[in-house]
């Protein structure tokens, strides 16, 4: 192998552990807005219930005030009973006053039915905020070990972009030239290996002769995408 390739390819294998790190490094802010998204889903359901219950006892603030409304009532028709002086009036307030207390009846029935509501609503409620603590303790737990981990590929990133620098700095300046703007295109392997007699990068079949160089140890460009296509162990005819 060219002394030239081999320094390429410590610089490949630089460049392919960056990449990785790079993209390890750009998962977790994704990761991160995942836990989020789930912390708001929680928030979401223990609002919705919290406004149910709420709904739930305002509607008994509601009745309650009805209801005393309605005895209210009441108390005053039967003291106007006195005071009427013809049975065809007398016989109309009893009939407002027992609508009035059917409607109480009726009144009393409703609380008792919100009461029981209440009860059930406050159960989702309390639920639906343990189940909120534990995702939201789950989540600082994953975001903090998120954070720990960003710090160490950061740290490794830093490491690596030297190493990177002192590789590129033994490679010649044509080469490394070649080799930056095959990367620039997009070929994360600038340097491969022959695969069943063509380009391992881009597949393009190289000449029987030409393949045999390779063997030999000969490195030769590929004339569509660029790379240097070497003989590896895995290489083949």
């Amino acid at each position: 192998m060219e002394e030239f390739i081999a320094r390429l390819l410590d610089l490949q294998d630089c460049d392919r552990d960056i990449d990785r790190l790079k993209s390890d490094l750009e998962s977790i802010p994704q990761e991160m807005k995942i836990h989020r998204k789930d912390i708001d889903g929680h928030e979401a359901r223990f609002s919705l219930f919290r406004g149910n219950l709420d709904s739930i006892r305002d509607k008994q603030k509601k009745l309650t005030g009805d209801r005393a409304d309605n005895v209210a009532r009441i108390a005053d028709y039967k003291s106007r009973l006195l005071s009427l002086k013809s049975n065809l009036e007398y016989t109309a307030m009893l009939k407002q006053i027992t609508h009035a207390e059917k409607m109480n009846d009726l009144i009393d029935n409703t609380i008792l039915e919100a009461m029981y509501e209440e009860d059930d609503a406050s159960q989702v409620l309390e639920r639906a905020l343990k189940e909120r603590d534990r995702a939201v303790k789950r989540s600082a737990i994953r975001e903090e070990s998120l954070r720990e981990k960003l710090r160490d590929l950061e740290s490794s990133l830093a490491a690596l972009e030297v190493s990177r620098f002192e590789i590129a700095e033994k490679v010649d300046h044509k080469h490394l030239k070649i080799y930056e703007k095959s990367r620039s295109t997009g070929h994360r392997e600038v340097i491969t290996g022959i695969r069943h007699g063509s380009c391992g990068g881009c597949l393009t079949k190289i000449p029987p002769q030409r393949a045999g160089e390779i063997k030999a140890g000969i490195t030769y460009t590929c004339p569509l995408c660029g790379s240097y296509v070497v003989w590896t162990s895995d290489s083949s005819f």
